[in-house]
């Protein structure tokens, strides 16, 4: 079994804290670059290269292993009463391929003025019309039904970031991931799964209305599954407007919820980093987020398998390092401290860059 390493505060200050490094060497930190209240023999981690030093909080390991045991008999539970219901997930997604080719071919016939008509009645009353920012309401709070057909009309956007399906869900390998608009998230947009062949010569900024059923995975995360798809204006001219900057929430971040920063974020070496609303994609949020002077906030993570401390920058705080902050000031920045030490305004990530 590896060695735990401990870094322990041996005197805290008005002004400055000591800690006792694992090699025995001792660090001075300034205490109003910590997110927390330390004490003297508290127990902490320390992420540090030649321009930040990143200090947080040991978790309480007994008290989270307790949880984390009770959690995992508590998902073993439940996977293994609902294992009868998802064993067969790709014969679901097989009625929707079924609906999606024949639905395709026969829109390809209707040109883009025109709108789609069912062949039976009792389909169209199934059927709930609604808006992309609607059906994002109903899925945050819970209200979207699994099964359920809605039928809708967006504009397509971030066409850079359109890919095949990657992910656990088995049944939606052979779709492609597209983005449409929502006000209600102007940022990144919201996420429709759907065939290749249905979206040849599609463009970004073109207006589509889009039948979808609602898809379910084994974990209960919901998916939004194109059954029909009528192309109604493509882009005459490319637009210039000025994305609205994203606004962080931090009462949100500390109770477990990303949506604020939700995207993809890169910096000038093109690394990147991806937050969904329950954290970072790829990688594992180990303790819990805190806030710090000029509402920084800070946590340690793993990413890649490397162990390192991220902090999430609001606009018009100062990044502050030996060299300066060149960092821009009008947006959300994100610094991820890892092990190689990084000291030009290149480390910075940014959302959608």
């Amino acid at each position: 079994m590896k060695k735990k390493i401990y870094n322990q505060i041996i005197h805290v200050s008005d002004t400055h804290v000591i800690i006792r490094l694992h090699t025995n060497e001792t660090l001075n930190v300034p205490i109003n670059e910590l997110t927390f209240h330390p004490k003297v023999n508290d127990i902490v981690e320390v992420y540090q290269n030649q321009n930040h030093v990143v200090v947080c909080p040991q978790p309480q390991n007994n008290k989270l292993w307790i949880l984390i045991t009770s959690i995992t008999l508590l998902i073993l539970i439940v996977i293994g009463t609902t294992f009868l219901f998802f064993r067969h997930p790709d014969r679901n997604i097989e009625t929707v391929d079924n609906q999606s080719s024949q639905q395709s071919s026969s829109a390809s016939s209707i040109s883009s003025s025109s709108t789609s008509t069912t062949s039976s009645s009792s389909t169209e009353d199934s059927i709930i019309d609604t808006t992309a920012e609607g059906l994002r309401e109903m899925e945050n709070d819970g209200r979207l039904k699994t099964g359920q057909l809605y039928r809708f009309t967006a504009e397509l956007t971030r066409q850079k970031f359109w890919e095949a399906y990657v992910g656990h869900f088995k049944a939606l390998d052979t779709y492609h991931t597209i983005w449409v608009k929502a006000s209600n998230a102007p940022m990144t947009g919201v996420q429709v799964q759907i065939k290749k062949s249905m979206i040849e010569g599609w463009q970004e900024g073109a207006t589509v209305t889009f039948t979808v059923k609602i898809m379910e995975d084994s974990e209960k995360f919901q998916f939004w599954v194109a059954t029909d798809a009528t192309l109604i204006t493509t882009p005459t001219e490319e637009k210039h407007t000025e994305t609205e900057p994203l606004k962080l929430d931090s009462q949100a971040i500390l109770q477990g919820d990303y949506s604020s920063i939700a995207g993809t974020w890169r910096n000038g070496f093109g690394e990147e980093i991806a937050f969904d609303k329950s954290g970072l994609v790829n990688g594992e949020i180990i303790t819990i987020p805190t806030i710090g002077n000029q509402g920084v906030i800070s946590f340690s993570m793993r990413l890649d398998s490397v162990k390192g401390g991220i902090m999430i920058y609001p606009p018009k705080s100062t990044v502050i390092t030996r060299s300066g902050d060149s960092s821009d000031k009008n947006q959300i920045r994100i610094m991820v401290i890892k092990d190689a030490p990084r000291s030009s305004k290149e480390a910075y990530y940014y959302v959608g860059k």
